[in-house]
Order: structure tokens, then sequence, then C-alpha cells
């Protein structure tokens, strides 16, 4: 059984299958400021998201990052450096065209329970 937490008429925020967490992309929510604020800003996110179905950054096992601009990649890594503690998921990061001008990062999660 599939368990889609906060669907909406596009996608569901997260999903939970057979113990497996997978969520949507998560983008800073207003998209404003710059790439330490949205990079923060979508991390609180995923924190609530996560803590919605009893899991942690602890339960992470793979996170795909997309940036705006790739000259902001050390400016992100501050900021993710400092959240991800010292049990790190497996990581992937690369730049891409998001959305809108607007977005700085979209980040995508995947875990289990």
């Amino acid at each position: 059984m599939i368990e889609r937490i906060n669907p909406g008429a596009r996608a569901s925020q997260l999903i939970v299958v057979d113990g497996r967490i997978e969520t949507s992309g998560i983008v800073a929510l207003p998209p404003q400021g710059n790439i330490a604020e949205q990079t923060l800003c979508v991390l609180a996110q995923l924190d609530q998201w996560l803590a919605q179905i009893g899991a942690s950054k602890a339960n992470l096992t793979r996170m795909q990052i997309w940036l705006a601009d790739m000259n902001e990649f050390a400016a992100m890594n501050e900021v993710y450096d400092a959240w991800v503690g010292d049990q790190p998921p497996v990581r992937a990061c690369v730049g891409a065209a998001l959305a809108t001008k607007e977005y700085r990062i979209e980040i995508q999660a995947f875990g289990q329970l």
C-alpha cells in the first residue's frame, strides 16, 4: 500500500511505500532570498515533512539537489553540511533550469523508515 502525504493536484509532498520514503521536489516557499536562505527553507520543510511520518534526516538514504547556478555550490554546501550531520546520505548535485527564475535550489529526498 502507498501512503500519500499531503497530496495535491499534481503531486503528493511525500509517499511511504514498504517502509521507503520518497519526497517530491522541495523548493523555497516563497521563492525569495539568496542560496543560503533558500537552502535553509528547503531543509526546514524537509524536516517538517519527515516529522509528519515519525522520521528524521537520520532516515535519509539519498538526496538529489538541483541548483539554478552551480556557482552557488559552495554557499549551498555551507548550509547543507551544517544540517546533514555526521551520517550523511548519498547525494547528487547538478545544475539545472528550475521551474521559475526565482528558485535557486530544489531538493528531493529518499529514505527508509
